[in-house]
């Protein structure tokens, strides 16, 4: 008798973490979408998406130190955007706000710089 509530225990278990396993991936996939909206990625065409996400699974299965550069970059992002969630006070709107990008400036070239010198 025993035994057999222990089993119906375990089984019970088992159903409420394969539930939690899905609510689980469920959020995580539409974190990933969420994500994908506010980098302004959706508006890729999907062939190019579907390009660079094969072009991070062969990356990342090669054991390419640049996936570690990438992950930190991801980090960093995710970090941000936990911050500037925490700062907004709730409006009852349930789409969360674009996250502003930081730009970086590129280094113009000594030809450029030159240029720009020679024409001021």
């Amino acid at each position: 008798m025993k035994a057999s509530l222990k089993i119906s225990q375990l089984e019970s278990k088992i159903t409420d973490l394969q539930f939690q396993k899905q609510r689980l991936l469920e959020e995580g996939q539409k974190e990933i979408a969420l994500i994908i909206s506010n980098l302004d990625l959706a508006s890729l065409d999907d062939k190019v998406l579907v390009g660079g996400l094969q072009f991070l699974k062969y990356k990342v299965s090669t054991k390419d130190p640049l996936v570690e550069e990438w992950r930190s970059a991801g980090e960093r992002f995710l970090r941000q955007k936990k911050n500037l969630k925490s700062q907004q006070p709730f409006t009852g709107d349930s789409y969360p706000q674009p996250i502003p990008q930081q730009t970086q400036k590129s280094p113009q070239s000594r030809e450029q710089k030159n240029e720009t010198q020679k024409t001021s």
